[in-house]
């Protein structure tokens, strides 16, 4: 026991005694000792808080129990500590769930790798054939996926029936079938499924992740599609498109977003899962086996000739393209031509670039390929090309235009050649000799003509014998230069075809002269 408050005197009593005082310290003395200690841990919030800490989870549990009020009070508590414990350290997250999500992003990865070679043969299979080409317009046609028309056009095969299982307890929440078709008994199905599966994961592997995804008897076929909380399996007879694995996962899913919260809490009552029949109702698929009917004759007619049609417009069209090619092939190794764009319509062709003016013309190149002038545009830029072959055609016209310029001038009635007459002859020989070795090169031959005039003084026919003496002169002094008679002629023109018209005395000094005209063949011509 505590210690006994002092008595305080009463002042009304004779001996200084407050004897009311020492009666009440008798009777309510622990009492108020137990008083004044609760007083100080209801004030104290240390004391409070540990005292609740030990009845703490016990009074949530049993809250719990009684209603669900509790729960729902701590659900944004927890999402809220889960967000900041996250946000302070991933790694506890991670490494609590690195067990669950990595065996299921394998058994997921591998689910997608097997659908995708599986995909990889149905589309070489059946992307090249003209039942294919027949699917895809019926698509196209009704607004569906090439998939679904693949599920109903494929293959001979009917599903029978369909369950929807819970995965934990094997218990049947759904199942569909046609009149008269399929295993009558559904929980024998299910029976079944959970029997076989055990066996295999028992006798064959240790992994209990591992999952029965088809079995297969000599009448009918099991295919079953897994979902987190439950699994459909379909009894079919026939043999199935893989398409029909993506309609049954497809509708699963469905199941499992529409019902989460009904196949987490199941507890044996299934009436609730009668909404899902819609579900499993879509996938009684199946195709019967309709005999192909004969096809007309003019049925066979008309896809010969749209066949023939379609090969003549291949055949117009790479031979087109082909001509189009060996055209700018040409161009590209034609000297003095460079391509920089061509553009090639239905009906126009287009090209443009750079061109030497020596180079041949496009236009003319385009004919032998087929294709016309007058639907070929071009647009190419002058310039001068660095061709050897270019080169010397540019110095046989630059040395036969330099003498065809020369001028021999004679004095007044006479045909005989001065000394400066004499040197320019001289700067002839040398040019002429140029000009037939860049010929030879050219595979050309020149011949030089030589036209001897008189001004118009004088009478009419002593100025075409001075004329032509005057042309006879020139020739022979070239000659004598080195020069091969055999390609030179000398005429004389008398005063018929002047130089200069007028009576001026440069006028007629330029009249009374020998000019030059070169001549050009081909070797041998």
């Amino acid at each position: 026991m505590g210690a006994t408050p002092d008595l305080k005197a009463d002042p009304q009593n004779e001996h200084g005694r407050d004897e009311l005082g020492e009666l009440r310290a008798l009777l309510l003395g622990q009492q108020i000792v137990e008083l004044e200690e609760l007083r100080k841990r209801l004030d104290n919030p240390d004391v409070r808080a540990e005292e609740v800490s030990r009845i703490l989870g016990q009074a949530i549990a049993l809250a719990a129990k009684q209603s669900d009020s509790v729960r729902r009070q701590f659900y944004p508590i927890v999402e809220q500590a889960l967000k900041i414990s996250v946000t302070k350290n991933p790694a506890i997250i991670t490494t609590s769930l690195a067990p669950i999500i990595g065996e299921t992003v394998r058994k997921a990865v591998a689910d997608a790798f097997r659908n995708l070679v599986e995909s990889i043969n149905v589309m070489v299979e059946r992307s090249f054939s003209w039942k294919a080409l027949m699917w895809r317009l019926e698509a196209l046609r009704t607004g569906k996926s090439f998939g679904e028309i693949v599920v109903l056009r494929s293959l001979n095969y009917k599903v029978r029936q369909v369950f929807l299982i819970q995965r934990g307890t094997g218990a049947v929440l759904q199942y569909v079938t046609d009149p008269g078709e399929g295993i009558r008994e559904a929980e024998l199905a299910s029976s079944m499924l959970t029997a076989l599966g055990d066996f295999v994961t028992d006798a064959f592997t240790a992994n209990r992740t591992q999952e029965v995804g088809k079995v297969e008897t000599t009448d009918f076929i099991i295919w079953v599609q897994y979902g987190p909380q439950a699994l459909l399996a379909a009894n079919i007879v026939g043999t199935p498109p893989r398409e029909l694995k993506t309609l049954f996962a497809r509708e699963n899913e469905r199941i499992h977003q529409e019902f989460a919260t009904a196949l987490a809490s199941f507890s044996g009552d299934a009436t609730v899962f009668d909404a899902a029949r819609p579900h499993l109702e879509r996938c009684l698929v199946g195709q019967r086996d309709v005999s192909r009917k004969r096809l007309g004759a003019w049925v066979w007619v008309t896809a010969l000739l749209l066949m023939a049609a379609l090969g003549g417009l291949a055949m117009f069209v790479h031979r087109r393209n082909t001509r189009w090619q060996q055209y700018l092939a040409r161009l590209g190794s034609e000297p003095g031509i460079v391509v920089t764009s061509a553009s090639k319509g239905w009906r126009h062709y287009s090209v443009a670039g750079l061109r030497d003016p020596m180079a041949a013309d496009p236009q003319q190149l385009a004919t032998p390929y087929g294709i016309a002038p007058e639907r070929l545009s071009v647009h190419f830029e002058p310039y001068q090309s660095l061709d050897s072959s270019f080169a010397r055609e540019r110095q046989f016209d630059a040395g036969k235009e330099q003498i065809e310029s020369e001028e021999v001038l004679f004095p007044v009635n006479s045909s005989a050649l001065s000394l400066d007459q004499e040197t320019k002859l001289d700067l002839l020989e040398r040019q002429l000799h140029r000009l037939q070795d860049t010929a030879r090169t050219l595979g050309r031959e020149i011949h030089l003509e030589i036209y001897g005039r008189a001004d118009q003084t004088g009478v009419e026919s002593k100025n075409v014998r001075l004329s032509q003496q005057r042309a006879e002169r020139v020739r022979g002094a070239l000659i004598d230069r080195g020069v091969a008679p055999e390609m030179l002629t000398g005429t004389g023109l008398g005063d018929s075809q002047p130089i200069r018209q007028g009576s001026t005395s440069h006028q007629l000094q330029v009249n009374r002269s020998v000019l030059l005209k070169v001549d050009v063949s081909s070797k041998g011509k």
